[in-house]
């Protein structure tokens, strides 16, 4: 009976001893596809092992999939096995303190407390995530990456200033979104693409310099970026203008596109309260429906190489037209429907066959302008940043553009300009000698008196 007794009594206290230990091995162990999970250090193990740990944290109902989520996640190790990184937008969760890579991994290393896919050589981004988003001032990447990668500063609320190191020839999907600090960027010369929503609600980004070698502007890449100037479009490379891309800039005003540009897609200027002039050098032009959504102070569109090949019939988000067609009503200003005039659509002297052959004075029922050449450099001058040619007189209706005027009433020609120099010399001299006579004849009636 004794002997029964101590056996249960030790037994007992095993289990006490031992129950901390099991439950603890029972909450802070996990698997799932491609990721372990242990007391605070997550281990990826295949490429998709980070997106799998973020993404099904919840299955169709809403219901926790795992116990442990990206709060969690103090450590990361980048297991041997792993040659690329699949994330996506839920990456903002993951805030460890330190990363790791596993001894045998060929593809990743840390380099200076960033993480490098030196096959690539792309940044990944930073080992100790959470520190990083604090920081102010970055000038210490790798001078030899050539791609920022997708979420890299992602988040990086305090970031006013960055080095992007000359070496880098493109920037990835939401790199820098909503670095709300962040001010001015210089990209390097060899930039060829912006990636989606790379500058996404950098609200106080006021400056950035495309570069002659940029093709690609992804979607939303500049969304909201409300104080941002506008940047040297006509330099560049760009095909297509994707939605979104920059949304709400409200700073644009005047915009010179490159020759390459063939399409402006939906919402790709939306609510640029202040844009008023755009210029296009490409003739195999697409402008989408609701390319330049409520954009209510466009009033001038200039194609320097002929007509588009298609213009959107509601390009300005418009809900309904004056009864004469000139103008457009849109509700979002106004419950009762403001009336905002649509812009004129200009053309130069070479096209003129082209949109106006007989004269005409419309186009899919825009008004259309001959515009000169003089008026066609002081806007030029003004969408690149330069010193408008002095003496430049705008032509303010069609009526007084001199290639539609009457013969009779065009500019003589320079044969007859110096006869009409000394006519009018003539009878000025005239005016002043019956003027001088007048003086006289009463100078003398007054001393006969």
């Amino acid at each position: 009976m004794k002997l029964m007794k101590r056996t249960i009594l030790i037994m007992l206290v095993l289990l006490v001893l031992t129950a901390p230990a099991l439950a603890l091995a029972e909450s802070d162990y996990e698997e799932g596809d491609g990721w372990v999970y242990r007391d605070g250090e997550l281990k990826i193990t295949t490429n998709n092992g980070l997106i799998n740990f973020l993404y099904h944290e919840f299955d169709m109902r809403g219901d926790p999939q795992h116990k442990h989520d990206a709060t969690d996640v103090d450590h990361v190790i980048i297991g041997k096995n792993v040659t690329d990184i699949v994330i996506d937008y839920f990456i903002d969760d993951c805030n460890p303190t330190n990363t790791s890579v596993e001894e045998g991994n060929n593809t990743f290393f840390i380099d200076n407390g960033w993480v490098v896919n030196k096959k690539t050589n792309t940044l990944f981004g930073a080992a100790n995530v959470k520190q990083n988003k604090t920081r102010t001032v970055i000038h210490d990447l790798p001078n030899y990456i050539e791609h920022i990668g997708m979420y890299a500063f992602d988040y990086c609320i305090d970031l006013t200033e960055i080095t992007i190191p000359k070496s880098v020839i493109s920037i990835g999907e939401s790199s820098f979104g909503t670095c709300d600090k962040l001010e001015t960027i210089d990209l390097p010369s060899g930039i060829t693409s912006i990636g989606i929503g790379a500058f996404g609600e950098c609200t106080s980004l006021k400056h950035i310099d495309f570069g002659t070698d940029v093709s690609y502007i992804g979607t939303a890449a500049f969304f909201a970026c409300i104080n941002l100037a506008t940047p040297s479009f006509y330099k560049t490379k760009i095909e297509i203008i994707h939605g979104n891309s920059f949304w709400g800039c409200n700073q644009f005003r005047t915009v010179e596109f490159p020759s390459t540009l063939n399409r402006v897609e939906d919402q790709a200027f939306a609510m640029c309260d202040n844009l008023n002039t755009l210029i296009f050098n490409s003739d195999q032009l697409i402008i989408e429906n609701g390319a330049f959504t409520y954009c209510k102070n466009l009033r001038k569109l200039v194609f320097t190489k002929g007509k588009p090949l298609s213009i959107g019939t509601t390009m300005f988000g418009e809900d309904g037209k004056t009864p004469d067609g000139k103008s457009y009503i849109t509700y979002l200003y106004d419950t009762n429907g403001e009336i905002i005039p649509y812009p004129t659509l200009y053309y130069t002297a070479a096209y003129a066959s082209e949109w106006a052959p007989n004269g005409e004075t419309e186009w899919n029922e825009y008004p259309i302008r001959q515009i000169s050449q003089e008026e066609l450099d002081t806007i030029l001058a003004e969408a690149r940043g330069q010193a408008a040619p002095e003496s430049v007189s705008f032509s303010p209706s069609p009526a007084l553009t001199p290639s539609l005027l009457p013969e009779s009433t065009q500019k003589p020609s320079a044969d007859t300009s110096a006869d009409d120099g000394w006519a009018t010399k003539a009878f000025v001299l005239a005016i002043v000698m019956v003027g001088v006579a007048i003086a006289v004849l009463l100078v003398r009636k007054k001393k006969n008196k």
